[in-house]
């Protein structure tokens, strides 16, 4: 159901970008001939592995339509492609998936995970040779991808926060949720080979990128409760005011930090299938 719900969102988005004045997409492709809609025979292009494409078959600006299913760190997507010209593909794509975990346990804790990954975007697929090479600039208009698990602490647990151990009471453990954003809209390029929208008959193409997105820089948050010792059940007191705790795990969010700020550079590597089909003749 959130498939089809996304091709749906999907498709209203393409014709609303399609809706830009003909002088612009007048721009991208050759002069128009008298069907607004049709290039000349001499816009045939190769496929890949040197087939020529068939001399009936009329290339057509916004004649074929195709939907591609894919896997990357995006997440996974749906992605909607339509011919500008013969060079160049408009594609919209979302991706939206969820992911928990049952609790698991790592060291002293237990953990459960939950992995969401919401975002929509826009690329232009631009074939600068007769082959299905392609370079894609696009744009991330909403990204809400995000990490989040929340901790329990174990009975007996010494956990290291700032390179200082801390003990866990067991009557009150400690236990928290922890943050990791990776928001931010912004700008993307990849390049890869294989076409969203077949030149040819072929229905099916299995097209490949590779790339970054331009995103915010991505922010771990650690809040957590409870209650730590000096030793095993003496001396417990809450985390919020256990001497040093609280500057001790200020200190350890801005190593965090500092070790994510990279991602704002988010790596982009996608393969999937791609199914195409005309929507006028």
């Amino acid at each position: 159901m959130e498939f089809f719900l996304l091709r749906r969102m999907l498709l209203r988005s393409l014709l609303l970008v399609l809706a830009l004045p003909s002088a612009l997409l007048a721009q991208i492709g050759p002069a128009f001939s008298p069907n607004p809609f049709a290039f000349n025979a001499e816009t045939l292009v190769m496929e890949g592995g040197g087939q020529v494409e068939p001399s009936a078959y009329r290339l057509e600006r916004f004649g074929k339509l195709s939907f591609f299913t894919g896997v990357s760190p995006m997440g996974l997507g749906e992605h909607m492609s339509t011919i500008l010209s013969p060079h160049v593909d408009l594609r919209i794509f979302g991706n939206r998936v969820s992911v928990n975990t049952h609790h698991f346990s790592q060291k002293d804790f237990n953990i459960a995970l939950n992995i969401g990954f919401a975002n929509v975007g826009t690329f232009v697929d631009y074939y600068p040779f007769h082959k299905p090479f392609r370079i894609s600039p696009g744009y991330l208009f909403y990204n809400g991808n995000r990490f989040r698990a929340d901790l329990h602490a174990n009975p007996n647990a010494v956990f290291t926060i700032n390179n200082i151990d801390w003990i866990a009471d067991n009557a009150d453990p400690v236990h928290g949720t922890g943050r990791l954003l990776l928001g931010g809209n912004g700008f993307l390029i990849t390049a890869g080979y294989g076409r969203y929208v077949s030149r040819s008959e072929k229905r099916f193409s299995f097209p490949f990128e590779a790339g970054v997105a331009f995103i915010d820089t991505p922010k771990a948050s650690l809040t957590l409760g409870g209650q730590i010792c000096s030793s095993p059940g003496v001396n417990c007191q809450p985390a919020s005011t256990f001497p040093g705790f609280s500057s001790a795990l200020a200190a350890q969010l801005v190593t965090w930090n500092k070790d994510v700020a990279p991602y704002h550079i988010y790596p982009i590597v996608e393969g999937g299938v791609a199914y195409t089909f005309r929507i006028r003749r």
